[in-house]
């Protein structure tokens, strides 16, 4: 999932921050429990308030993480 991640990271650089997780290091634990994380990967879309927007849980293509990324990006304009 690292490849399709770096792309959209790239791809949408100055529109959206995205930050990756390691889901094993303990100082990541308040940030799972806070939304809600169980399965990994994870991947949560978050509006420009910090809500969540979407999850997904399990790998995803890129196609739709891209459609999701677009799709949170309208919703704030």
């Amino acid at each position: 999932m690292t490849p399709i991640v770096d792309g959209l990271k790239n791809e949408f650089a100055g529109q959206v921050n995205v930050s990756q997780l390691n889901a094993e290091e303990a100082n990541n634990a308040r940030l799972q429990q806070q939304y809600g994380l169980r399965g990994h990967p994870t991947f949560v879309l978050l509006d420009e308030n910090g809500r969540s927007a979407q999850t997904f849980i399990g790998p995803q293509t890129e196609e739709i993480l891209r459609e999701a990324i677009t799709t949170v990006i309208a919703s704030a304009k």
